[in-house]
């Protein structure tokens, strides 16, 4: 697989600029509680798992002051849970700590998920994206296990690929969370994201091509082509003459 050239963070950064927001797993909206209760229970916070993205209403509904079920508005039910305890279930977790308050039979508490892609895919597409970059870069490493930031951890990615892939990365996105939505045209920024990573790439190119042009031969291969220079001659490696 190959290394990310961009963390999602940075990513998130651009698709707030977008004409429909992005948001991914952790996103939700009116967490609140029935102004009908009896009790005074409240919920101060909901963790999404990464895995999950959708837009649905979710109530939590006590049978006592202590026990309650959890169900959505479109999956149905979702499991039991008391305030003492983590619940858990396939879409989110809610911690002890985010209780406050004393529920009563029959009191609800909601919460909407707010969310239009995983985590999990954001980050997978930020990995088709490095590897879209590394396929560009073969044109002057070869394989990919040349490139010196994917054969060694510690070297720094260049600042324009970085810059390239936060805005594939970021085109990727958009044009997959709003595949079959009203929303499912390009727009001007968006298009601009996409022209902006291929400029960025093509810059990289081309200054690296002249940066190695010193007036001899230029390798492809990393390993050393030379034992020793004037002793033992020539290993194996693809010279590029053009």
């Amino acid at each position: 697989m190959a290394r990310a050239y961009c963390t999602l963070d940075q990513v998130k950064r651009l698709l707030r600029t977008a004409n429909k927001k992005i948001r991914t797993s952790e996103a939700y909206k009116e967490l609140g509680y029935d102004q009908s209760n009896t009790g005074t229970v409240r919920l101060s916070s909901v963790t999404f798992l990464d895995s999950y993205s959708g837009h649905e209403r979710f109530t939590v509904t006590f049978s006592d002051s202590t026990n309650f079920e959890v169900s959505g508005e479109d999956t149905g039910y979702l499991g039991t849970g008391s305030i003492g305890s983590t619940f858990s279930c396939s879409f989110f977790t809610i911690a002890p700590s985010s209780w406050s308050g004393v529920p009563q039979a029959s009191d609800l508490v909601f919460f909407i998920s707010d969310s239009d892609v995983s985590v999990d895919d954001a980050n997978a597409f930020i990995v088709d994206a490095s590897n879209f970059i590394n396929n560009r870069l073969g044109e002057i490493f070869g394989d990919s296990t040349n490139i010196p930031w994917e054969a060694d951890l510690t070297v720094r990615i260049p600042g324009g690929l970085e810059f390239a892939a936060i805005r594939l990365s970021a085109y990727y996105i958009y044009t997959s969370a709003l595949a079959g939505t009203i929303f499912d045209q390009e727009a001007p920024v968006e298009v601009a994201w996409h022209i902006e990573a291929e400029k960025a790439i093509d810059a990289f190119l081309e200054w690296y091509n002249k940066e190695s042009k010193t007036g001899a031969p230029r390798w492809r291969s990393r390993t050393t082509l030379f034992n020793k220079v004037g002793i033992d001659g020539l290993e194996e490696g693809e010279v590029d003459v053009t």
